[in-house]
């Protein structure tokens, strides 16, 4: 991807092991991956290493996580806590959120959010300021009461809300160090019914974009663009709590004057939805229905490439417009588009800093090996320009064009951020290629 972050790599490293990749399978790492089996193993790691970047689950789309040697901890054992009177739960820095919901499941608490996959990586999900949807639920780092790091200088360090600029520390971009453990709040559990409506107008989904996105405890809308602008069309995913602490709209046979599914709906048009969450308005745990895909389900149809924007919400009827109108531009090159709502939060480098947010998010059709996808690195150029006016903030670790994007501009913390890396690793450590390219310009 021009501009993106994609290095080239070899197929092997110096030893003829095979390179290994990320989940799309689209970069291929050029660092050696180390996987200690203990805290002080990884110490050791990164007092040896001059460029050291952690990996979880592999979702970032670009060399976000690539480093002469990359640590993956998922070998290190530590044990779950759940501490009931301090209404967390901690876990291991490499733990993934279906991991969460098997530790919380048995002690009646739950998270309040999750995103659409529950097989991301907990650390990656905070770092990266990766979210779920919801007009009243801030992303996934917003739960973050604390957590603990191996330091540049080697050093098991902890951090809590009673950190000073904590609000800093939360969405780094792996820049602070290895995450061994993080601390979630949690609360009560509760149940969610999720029902899907089809073919919705996207004319009338863009006039009554606020009402849509707050129809729910959680809304997703997709769509793929296609058509002319009077016959593009859009699913609608509603999930609702059944308790009724969210003050949804009650379900009914239609919404915005599209009928309810009667089977299974995936994502993606025309694939089977057998691996997706129950619909259909079964109640189902919150973990058993707020994620799109199913615990121990990996979705994928091959290779594939994100990226997302976060827009003001006040201003996300005008961008989608704004992507309407230049969609027949990019719509060749996309399988799916998805846009979701999330509350503003105090953290210094979320994408939903201080103003509540639209996002909108863009599953694009990959190239195979040896093509530098310029169809799909164009596509992404046509978005990024449409919603220009309107302030974007990429999704850390999806694909973008650094060279047109200024996070100093973006972010009001932006120079406070970068003094905070700075005094804790101070010689750069933990700061490779991306971040170079995309926070140092």
């Amino acid at each position: 991807m021009t501009g993106s972050g994609n290095s080239p790599a070899s197929s092997a490293d110096r030893s003829g092991a095979p390179k290994e990749r990320n989940w799309a399978g689209n970069h291929e790492y050029h660092g050696t991956i180390e996987r200690p089996a203990t805290i002080d193993e990884a110490i050791a790691i990164v007092r040896s290493s001059g460029s050291v970047r952690a990996v979880g689950s592999r979702h970032s789309f670009t060399d976000m996580a690539d480093a002469d040697v990359i640590v993956d901890t998922s070998r290190i054992e530590r044990p779950d806590v759940f501490d009931a009177d301090a209404r967390t739960v901690t876990i291991a820095g490499a733990a993934t959120y279906a991991d969460v919901a098997r530790v919380l499941r048995p002690n009646g608490a739950a998270l309040r959010n999750l995103a659409s996959l529950p097989h991301l990586s907990v650390a990656g999900a905070v770092a990266t300021g990766t979210h779920g949807s919801g007009t009243s639920l801030g992303n996934l780092a917003t739960s973050v009461a604390g957590f603990e790091v191996v330091s540049a200088a080697g050093e098991v360090l902890t951090f809590d809300r009673r950190t000073p600029d904590f609000d800093g520390m939360v969405v780094s971009m792996g820049g602070l160090g290895l995450v061994t453990a993080v601390s979630l709040d949690v609360d009560f559990d509760y149940e969610v019914a999720q029902h899907v409506y089809g073919d919705v107008s996207l004319d009338l989904v863009a006039d009554q974009l606020g009402l849509v996105l707050g129809a729910a405890y959680s809304v997703s809308i997709f769509t793929t663009f296609a058509g002319d602008l009077d016959g593009q069309v859009a699913h609608i995913w509603l999930k609702r709590r059944t308790d009724g602490s969210d003050r949804s709209m009650a379900p009914g046979p239609t919404f915005l004057d599209a009928p309810a599914a009667t089977m299974q709906h995936h994502p993606l048009p025309g694939l089977d939805g057998a691996g997706c969450t129950r619909q259909l308005g079964v109640p189902g745990l919150w973990c058993d229905r707020l994620p799109h895909f199913r615990m121990g389900h990996t979705s994928s149809v091959g290779k594939e490439i994100q990226s997302e924007f976060f827009v003001a919400a006040a201003d996300g009827p005008a961008a989608l417009d704004a992507l309407r109108r230049v969609s027949g531009d990019f719509v060749d090159q996309l399988l799916v588009g998805e846009i979701r709502a999330v509350a503003a939060d105090e953290l210094w480098m979320s994408p939903a800093y201080r103003r509540d947010s639209v996002t909108f998010h863009f599953t694009w059709r990959a190239g195979g090996d040896g093509d530098d996808n310029a169809a799909v690195s164009g596509a992404i150029r046509t978005v990024e320009a449409a919603l220009g006016p309107f302030t974007p903030r990429p999704h850390w670790g999806k694909v973008f064009h650094s060279d047109d994007f200024s996070p100093a501009a973006a972010y009001e913390m932006y120079d406070d951020f970068i003094d905070l890396v700075a005094r804790l690793d101070p010689h750069g450590v933990f700061r490779n290629p991306w971040w170079h390219r995309v926070l140092d310009h």
